[in-house]
């Protein structure tokens, strides 16, 4: 499930439409229309005759802001259009108030950048063509004085291919804030009994991102997961799907049909609360009421967007919202454990959990197999029925990933952010696992400790540290990057 958002262009000019102002403007368009993530781009088209403000069409006589009055016009237009993040560009000098005004009334993520300047006008009076380069200081301020998170990518021509990479991390951003302002979280169930750490304030998540709560019985989820009737086609259906993922099962019928009906039942509770994430309750009640262990039952889901973080953890589930909606939903998170530090090399830690990782992230799908707890090294005969069978086992492809963590004290926010590189091992582990080298281990675990982040963290494939900084500004959030 990919991720996109809207984004509304607002190329400024000072005075007078020239031919330059008109070129940069068709030179930025074109590049942020060609950028990976971005749905639309709205922004000022010119008016038939070239006068009328017209703020259901987004009509101004240039396709361009110079004035108050077409600012009130375009921010009513793009409010309409429900743009997710602004650019702002000064084409020439532009015009600061303009600009300032639409991103005042919009209160969303804004990227500003100037442009590169032309080669002087012929003629005595040796004039400029642009000034970008000073009036883009000017809108700086504009935006500075009135308290408006900004971030400026740099100073361009549009068709550069740097733009493009100054740009990509702002769409990233915009879609982390995006996802996070407003969002349903579903929670089912309660959490393990001495599990303090992943207590929350749904207070605070009101206040700071405008979520909500939904939440849901354990046994309501499994009475509506009982009402699958052994031959209803869906139960089918996903039975099959499990059987073709693995390269090896050794389970057997009565876990992958029980685990069908709660797939199921969680299917439709995120489908009827519309949710953006949810924290689920794995341990031990669902081992007693449905004789199943629901880990791979979580990397299904998480692996097809419904992200779902173990043992009943909000803000496990909220990083993994963070991870999908920065990869722009190209690739899963991980929902993992900070485990154990190698034991001969010491900044490495073993990324880990008990078998939730998305088959998708295999390393080998021909090494992947669906166990039981009890017999990860699939030794032993199936039981007919085995409340511990139902855990991926496989090796997380390599590459760099980013890790992350979000945290609450006292109404105050943090998002723990560090990269690392998973390592290739020959080894054979129990659950779904990486070794993942980071530059210092040390300082990396004594941060955890000493700013209070737990054990659980989402991680995800790529290095999107900067779009990170980038969202933990837009949301005023305080970042601790490692």
């Amino acid at each position: 499930m990919t991720v996109a958002v809207r984004i509304g262009f607002v190329p400024s000019y000072r005075f007078q439409w020239t031919d330059w102002t008109a070129r940069m403007r068709a030179d930025s368009l074109a590049a942020l229309s060609a950028l990976k993530g971005v749905e639309a781009v709205l922004f000022p088209t010119p008016s038939a005759n070239g006068a009328t403000l017209d703020a259901e069409k987004g009509w101004t006589p240039h396709g361009a802001v110079h004035d108050l009055d077409e600012a009130e016009v375009i921010a009513a237009y793009f409010r309409q259009q429900r743009v997710d993040g602004l650019v702002l560009c000064p084409l020439d000098f532009g015009d600061e108030r303009s600009a300032a005004k639409i991103a005042e009334q919009l209160g969303v993520p804004v990227l500003l950048y100037a442009t590169r300047e032309p080669a002087g006008l012929p003629g005595p009076a040796l004039g400029r063509q642009s000034d970008s380069y000073c009036g883009n200081l000017s809108m700086a301020s504009a935006l500075y004085r009135r308290k408006i998170p900004f971030h400026f990518a740099g100073i361009f021509f549009p068709d550069e291919p740097g733009f493009a990479a100054a740009l990509d991390p702002f769409i990233r951003a915009v879609a982390v804030v995006k996802g996070l302002r407003g969002a349903r979280l579903g929670q089912v169930g309660v959490r393990p009994a001495t599990f303090e750490t992943v207590g929350y304030d749904e207070h605070a998540l009101a206040l700071k991102f405008g979520q909500n709560m939904i939440y849901a019985n354990l046994d309501d989820i499994v009475d509506l997961a009982r009402r699958y009737p052994d031959d209803d086609p869906q139960i089918g259906r996903v039975m099959a799907e499990v059987r073709g993922e693995f390269a090896q099962i050794t389970v057997g019928d009565h876990y992958l049909r029980n685990a069908a009906r709660l797939e199921l039942a969680l299917t439709e509770f995120w489908r009827r609360s519309k949710l953006s994430a949810m924290a689920v309750q794995c341990w031990p009640a669902i081992q007693r009421m449905m004789n199943i262990s629901v880990c791979n039952v979580y990397s299904r889901l998480t692996d097809r967007g419904l992200l779902t973080a173990c043992e009943a953890d909000v803000l496990g589930a909220l990083a993994m919202l963070i991870s999908h909606r920065v990869a722009l939903g190209e690739t899963a998170p991980h929902f993992v454990d900070w485990t154990i530090q190698h034991r001969e090399n010491p900044d490495w830690l073993l990324a880990w959990h008990c078998g939730n990782a998305p088959v998708s992230l295999a390393a080998d799908r021909s090494q992947t197999a669906l166990r039981s707890r009890k017999d990860m090294a699939g030794a032993l005969p199936a039981p007919a029925v085995d409340p511990q069978a139902g855990l991926n086992q496989f090796q997380v492809r390599p590459g760099a990933v980013t890790l992350c963590r979000l945290a609450e004290y006292d109404n105050q926010w943090k998002l723990l952010i560090t990269t690392g590189e998973i390592i290739p091992s020959d080894e054979t582990l129990a659950g779904a696992w990486s070794w993942v080298a980071v530059k210092d281990h040390a300082r990396l675990y004594r941060t955890l400790v000493e700013e209070g982040f737990i054990h659980h963290a989402s991680m995800v494939h790529g290095d999107w540290t900067a779009a990170l900084l980038q969202a933990c500004r837009f949301l005023d959030i305080r970042p601790v990057v490692v």
